[in-house]
């Protein structure tokens, strides 16, 4: 090993000791806390928990499943996915799944936001919590099929040293997939729809809008949970655009590296450059997963908010 390639496993280590781990558990407590306030049935009379409700779920996964196999290694801890294929594949499958899942439902809430704040009724009306019981389970299974994929194209090398994507076209598949479903598509969804929501919500007429759909859709609602409904609707409007900003933040960079790699395939490069791609790809990789262990309730997401933007 170079001593550059030292240095970035020493600052891996301290990395994984000292970020990574304490993320780890920070990630399960807060994901848990949504889980908790999403699920109750307070929350339930809003279409936009229940989405949030699958974003947390999703976020389980990957960080007990993705990010802590990951981040181990780096403290000395075997891991069994560099020698066991069964697990090996698992492992891309349902980090690749719940990855997506949540990258998936954020797309859905940005939608919801902006059809609860437009104007015409009939728009509002198609946020509605019987479509979203039909869409969750549809979105699960298309996405499940759809990373059936890693099932054929990881492996363990020979010498049971890693476990990865097989270098042929499922090399340049998997990187499409990258740069698109986890980047591209997401972040002009999500930025799209946001800022449309934005514009919907210019409008004077808007709560008054709100309120009398809302009491059609939802009957025999009284005034207090009219009220209610409204300081939901708020607070989960202003939860998206949270999300939009930390989803920028950590998915972006590894979209980028990806991109890089692509391009660069065929250079030439010293030991120390390839000291340094190696550790920025761990750094990018880990980051997306990081994404899932910040998530954190609702209530403290507004005070933020708050803080920063208001």
């Amino acid at each position: 090993m170079s001593s550059l390639s030292i240095i970035f496993t020493n600052i891996r280590s301290e990395l994984a000791r000292y970020v990574y781990c304490p993320l780890f558990i920070l990630g399960n407590v807060g994901n848990l806390l949504n889980i908790i306030i999403f699920s109750k049935k307070s929350m339930r009379i809003s279409v936009c928990s229940i989405y949030f409700l699958m974003v947390s779920l999703a976020n389980l996964i990957t960080i007990n499943i993705g990010y802590l196999t990951r981040v181990l290694p780096t403290l000395g801890v075997n891991d069994p996915s560099r020698n066991i294929d069964w697990y090996c594949k698992g492992r891309a499958y349902l980090s690749g799944y719940s990855l997506t899942l949540t990258r998936h439902f954020l797309c859905v809430i940005a939608i919801d936001r902006f059809l609860i704040t437009s104007r015409k009724p009939s728009v509002r009306q198609l946020s509605s919590i019987k479509l979203a019981k039909r869409l969750v389970p549809i979105s699960c299974i298309i996405w499940s099929i759809f990373y059936l994929h890693t099932v054929f194209g990881y492996e363990t090398n020979r010498s049971g040293t890693s476990c990865g994507r097989r270098s042929d076209f499922y090399s340049t598949f998997t990187t499409v997939c990258t740069v698109t479903i986890d980047a591209i598509m997401p972040i002009v969804i999500m930025m799209l729809f946001n800022l449309l929501m934005l514009k919907h919500l210019n409008s004077k007429r808007l709560i008054r809008d709100i309120t009398s759909t809302r009491i059609q859709i939802q009957i025999n609602l009284n005034s207090n949970n009219e009220r209610h409904l409204h300081r939901i609707e708020k607070q989960l409007i202003r939860l998206s655009f949270i999300q939009i900003f930390i989803y920028i933040f950590f998915n972006l960079p590894n979209a980028i590296y990806v991109v890089y790699m692509l391009i660069t395939t065929n250079d030439s490069k010293t030991d120390d450059v390839k000291a340094i791609e190696s550790f920025v790809s761990s750094f990018v990789s880990i980051l997306t997963f990081i994404y899932c262990t910040v998530s954190i309730n609702s209530k403290f997401s507004n005070r933020i908010f708050n803080v920063f933007f208001f």
